[in-house]
């Protein structure tokens, strides 16, 4: 878990001296202190950090040593970062000078690339690491966080100077006190470092322009091929880049054939305890420090943010509680409101107690029962009358010569036997009743002692009136 605090300090400490930056999260980071490690003022400022840092609102990031760090660029065969994370191990211990479960190491957010998926890792032995937190406090401070040098070189080089095109090779020369090292990359993708054990600043200048010459040429031929880009853009930074004069002959013993922009960045000496400070505030750098390494500051904070967010579990829960409880009670009261409106319909439709869960029950037999009894009122009622029903049949029956011999009406039945002219007039008198809501069948029943054809027809009421 990365954390952020209001305050990150990096510290630069090399050759006597110590660099100190200051960076609010999401700020710019300011140098507050260059002087002799030993001094008196050295001591009042790491003490005044040491305090921020034991309260849990700074944090203190320093380098693992450049030349006992491996940083390298890890590629896994398939575009699934969840099964290239189990790999990671495995493909980086193949890169190392020492073995894995030896060393504190870091894996970098991956990406798909090519059809499959590349991280940054970052390794130092455990015992170096150790050797390098004992040293840290025999020189009057403690660090929360040790970060990998070439990655925090290269985040403050894209902070610093973005690139103008994301396909340009770029390289970033520093040059410290005690080693040299070279970090390259491609737009704002960090491609490889290299450490050269030497400096300018310390032993024979002439001995290390040797060393110089022999590794940068090679390290240039291969950046670019391996970019595809026949010009680059290399910055300088360090201690050791405060001098024109010496970069100038470090210059002259660049490669000729390759067109190379030099520029210098600002402040030059202070540009890695500025990066420090910017990661270590923003929670964006390498932590070797952690697990049993971890500094007693960091396991606090942690504890604590443990205890707050299970706190707020706890107390999240009991407020779900009694939203639900609330809510359980209201729709209780709800439902009861709902059946005492339902028992009070059905019984004045019922006119009855009802026992609950039959009101539907009830209800309908109610209304099955009170039609029953309301029938005779409402064919009283009825407008037409089995008078008027009647009266008509006998007029249609007439007009089309049809001698009725018995005719049986009700409400919603109708039966007659009689003698027609003709079939046809069978067929128009049963269209004459299914005009009035009738529906009729008929069917022969012989001849008169005339020789008149006879049917009988039998029908219901379409609908109920």
């Amino acid at each position: 878990m990365a954390e952020t605090f209001k305050t990150g300090y990096g510290l630069d400490a090399s050759a006597g001296r110590i660099v100190l930056a200051r960076c609010a999260r999401r700020g710019v980071p300011q140098v507050v202190l260059s002087v002799a490690a030993d001094s008196d003022e050295a001591a009042r400022v790491l003490k005044t950090v040491a305090a921020d840092v034991e309260k849990g609102v700074a944090a203190l990031a320093a380098c693992a040593p450049a030349a006992q760090t491996a940083v390298r660029r890890l590629r896994a065969p398939f575009a699934s970062p969840r099964k290239a994370a189990k790999v990671w191990p495995s493909l980086l211990d193949v890169e190392l000078p020492f073995p894995v479960e030896s060393a504190a190491c870091f894996y970098g957010e991956p990406r798909l690339a090519d059809g499959g998926t590349v991280a940054i890792a970052a390794a130092v032995r455990k015992s170096d690491l150790t050797a390098f937190g004992e040293a840290c406090r025999e020189a009057g401070f403690d660090p929360t966080h040790c970060d990998a040098e070439a990655l925090a070189l290269w985040s403050q080089q894209v902070a610093e100077a973005p690139p103008a095109r994301a396909d340009l090779p770029r390289a970033l020369v520093w040059l410290g006190t005690d080693h040299v090292a070279i970090v390259r990359g491609r737009g704002a993708e960090f491609m490889a470092a290299h450490v050269l054990r030497a400096s300018p600043l310390a032993g024979d200048p002439q001995a290390f322009e040797a060393v110089w010459a022999a590794r940068v040429r090679p390290i240039v031929a291969a950046h670019l091929a391996e970019t595809g880009g026949a010009e680059m853009d290399l910055w300088w930074a360090g201690p050791g880049a405060e001098d024109e004069a010496r970069l100038a002959r470090l210059r002259q013993m660049l490669p000729a054939d390759y067109a190379l922009r030099h520029e210098i960045h600002r402040l030059p000496a202070s540009f890695l305890a500025r990066a420090l400070a910017r990661r270590a505030a923003d929670g964006a750098g390498v932590n070797f420090r952690s697990g049993e390494e971890a500094h007693p500051a960091l396991r606090r904070l942690r504890e604590r943010e443990a205890k707050w967010a299970y706190g707020s579990v706890v107390a999240a829960s009991l407020v779900v509680l009694a939203l639900n409880a609330g809510e359980s009670a209201f729709r209780r009261n709800r439902v009861a409101a709902a059946q005492r409106e339902l028992t009070a319909a059905a019984q004045a439709i019922a006119g009855e107690a009802i026992p609950r869960g039959q009101e539907n029950l009830m209800v309908e037999r109610a209304i099955s029962r009170r039609d029953e009894e309301t029938r005779p009122f409402r064919n009283a009622l009825d407008p037409e009358g089995m008078e008027t029903r009647l009266a008509q049949v006998l007029q249609d029956a007439s007009a089309l010569g049809i001698e009725i011999s018995h005719l049986g009406l009700s409400p919603a039945a109708i039966s007659i036997r009689a003698a027609v002219p003709n079939v046809q007039t069978i067929e128009a008198f049963a269209e004459r009743l299914q005009a009035q809501d009738w529906t009729v069948q008929s069917e022969p029943a012989g001849t008169t002692p005339e020789g008149r054809p006879q049917f009988i027809l039998k029908g219901m009421v379409g609908h109920e009136r």
